[in-house]
């Protein structure tokens, strides 16, 4: 099944998805978020000839899906090249603080409110509007009969 092409992605994404992203990296993003997101799938989309879902509403659903996760993950990779790379950011991610002038790291061991912005493994997880719309495009949840 094709989920979701670079200009239908850039299409959902508009403004939050610059033009100087190029078309391999938004690739790239699209097959990352796939691979994330088609371990969930509990039912799939009747395909057209072109290996689409057929419905156009599934498709735009799917579209959503793949574009939001890689928006989220856009953002967790940004904020973590903002807070100084892995290696500051898993601090903050448990719950840690970094201080500027004289290095200061400080946090405790079992980690922190888990408030803010989703970095380190949080960041990798799809976000919730990407859940939301393969929920609408009928892919997961609800209950699935059983005989």
């Amino acid at each position: 099944m094709i989920w979701a092409t670079t200009p239908e992605v850039r299409a959902y994404a508009g403004a939050d998805l610059p033009s100087s992203v190029g078309d391999a990296e938004v690739q790239r993003g699209i097959d990352r978020a796939v691979r994330s997101l088609e371990a969930s799938v509990l039912r799939w989309p009747l395909l057209d000839d072109a290996e689409r879902p057929a419905d156009a509403r599934v498709r735009a659903d799917v579209v959503a899906a793949v574009a939001e996760t890689l928006l989220a993950r856009r953002k967790a990779d940004a904020v973590a090249a903002d807070l100084g790379g892995a290696g500051a950011t898993a601090v903050i991610a448990a719950g840690g603080t970094v201080s500027a002038g004289k290095l200061t790291v400080s946090g405790s061991r079992n980690g922190g409110s888990g408030a803010g912005v989703a970095i380190g493994d949080a960041g990798r997880r799809p976000p919730v509007e990407a859940w939301e719309a393969l929920a609408a495009a009928g892919m997961i949840g609800g209950s699935v009969a059983s005989w």
